[in-house]
């Protein structure tokens, strides 16, 4: 692999050699063009385990692609390389299925929740180094409302960013999603509940004064019916911190992006 300097850059392919952009490391990068053909991955023996492990792969970028339509209520927040993140822990799930073969084992988060509590989606600006304030997570007995509590709340002490705090308000995102078992007749990676990922319900504080006076957080996000009525869901629980150091918009639209979040914590 080599790095692409000069006035000749392109994205492509030309004889053996391809070119294309890393977003990541902002840059054009050459590498050689190779390996197996699709054909032979497909249906040669020797490549049995590389099949069994493309097909778990493509189960947990389903997932973790599920996980992340969730949330996108904070999807400005989402800064940095933390895709890979999900579908690296959708995997460490799959692994605790003991149950089915290879290649088609289930990524069961109602059994391992507490996997991606403090899942981090801000990596240049990690939730926990910005909110230094103790909070709290309540979820109701009827299963309908999740509640962030923050006691003595002083945004001048407890929040910290680059450059000094205007306004900032919290967000509190909850939403259930589904297990994926892989499906043998359709030969694929699908929920076991379908259409879950439409259940995500978002709420926030109105944008605050950056200050040295302590306050109460309280704030609470409900879904409209009782959640967790069916086995091989899990309600997941983020918050968001969004910052603008300079508004200039009267309603403080957050264009910016501003901020950081995780996933707090889960229900099952």
């Amino acid at each position: 692999m080599a790095q692409l300097n000069g006035p000749l850059q392109f994205t492509g392919s030309i004889g053996g050699i391809r070119c294309y952009y890393d977003k990541r490391l902002k840059r054009y990068i050459l590498s050689t063009k190779g390996g197996a053909k699709k054909e032979h991955i497909l249906n040669s023996a020797a490549f049995k385990r590389t099949r069994e492990n493309m097909s778990e792969f493509a189960g947990c970028s389903k997932w973790a692609a599920q996980l992340r339509k969730s949330l996108a209520s904070l999807i400005h927040l989402f800064q940095g390389t933390y895709f890979p993140m999900l579908v690296s822990t959708g995997k460490a799930i799959q692994k605790h299925d003991t149950d089915h073969i290879k290649g088609q084992r289930s990524i069961k988060l109602s059994r391992v929740a507490k996997l991606i509590e403090g899942l981090n989606f801000n990596s240049y600006h990690p939730f926990d180094q910005v909110l230094s304030n103790r909070y709290t997570i309540a979820f109701s007995d009827d299963k309908t409302t999740a509640t962030l509590s923050m006691h003595g709340f002083i945004s001048h002490a407890h929040l910290k960013w680059p450059n000094r705090i205007s306004v900032y308000r919290i967000a509190l995102v909850m939403a259930q999603i589904a297990d994926y078992d892989f499906n043998k007749e359709s030969d694929e990676y699908q929920p076991v509940v379908p259409g879950l990922s439409q259940r995500s319900v978002c709420s926030t504080t109105e944008w605050l004064q950056d200050s040295t006076d302590p306050i109460e957080i309280n704030l609470s996000a409900s879904f409209a019916e009782p959640a967790l009525q069916q086995p091989g869901t899990t309600v997941v629980v983020a918050i968001g911190i969004e910052l603008l150091t300079q508004p200039t918009n009267p309603a403080y639209l957050n264009t910016s992006g501003s901020g950081t979040m995780k996933i707090a914590e889960c229900f099952v």
